[in-house]
């Protein structure tokens, strides 16, 4: 797939993406604000470009549970993220991680939220055990805000990564932006 963007100076710049996947989710409404979700991605994955056929991701497999009442939302999700990545000489990983955040609407557009990750599980062939030299606390927090209008979704979170912080053998904070728009 190829991307096509204008910069300030008019120039066309090009962004391909150089992994397919399949991912597969399933959102199940139990009752009136209770939600369980099933996420499995890397499925099936190729890579668009021929030197890297032997490239492989790891299999992600994710189950959460969410509860909604009076503007608020929890949830809870619990992901393992295991087998053979990169390419070349074969490596594995296998993580566990448990998650919680609270959501509080504001208005019906504006949602601010807070969360944890909690690494139960940090390993790969190539380090080991990576959780016992995750720098204290050896969790992740994380504060986001988003604004939902009709078809489109802006999110912005800004969070600490006991991965990249394993990595830096140091406190790393990280963040992320996700525009959606609604079909």
């Amino acid at each position: 797939m190829l991307f096509r963007t204008g910069s300030p100076d008019d120039r066309a710049q090009e962004l391909e993406l150089e992994y397919n996947t399949f991912d597969l989710g399933v959102l199940y409404n139990f009752t009136d604000g209770i939600n369980l979700g099933l996420m499995l991605k890397n499925i099936y994955g190729v890579s668009s470009k021929k030197e890297e056929d032997d490239f492989s991701l790891p299999r992600y497999a994710t189950l959460g549970i969410s509860s909604k009442k009076d503007g608020y939302t929890f949830s809870l999700d619990n992901e393992i993220i295991y087998g053979r990545y990169g390419a070349g000489e074969k490596k594995t990983a296998r993580f566990w991680l448990l998650r919680g955040g609270v959501e509080k609407e504001i208005e019906g557009i504006l949602k601010l939220r807070l969360g944890l990750i909690y690494p139960v599980v940090a390993y790969t062939s190539t380090v080991g055990d990576m959780r016992e030299d995750i720098p204290s606390p050896k969790i992740g927090g994380a504060v986001g805000i988003g604004a939902e209008f009709d078809r489109f979704i802006i999110d912005f979170a800004v969070y600490g990564d006991p991965a990249k912080s394993y990595v830096e053998q140091q406190k790393v904070v990280t963040s992320v932006g996700t525009i959606i728009l609604k079909f």
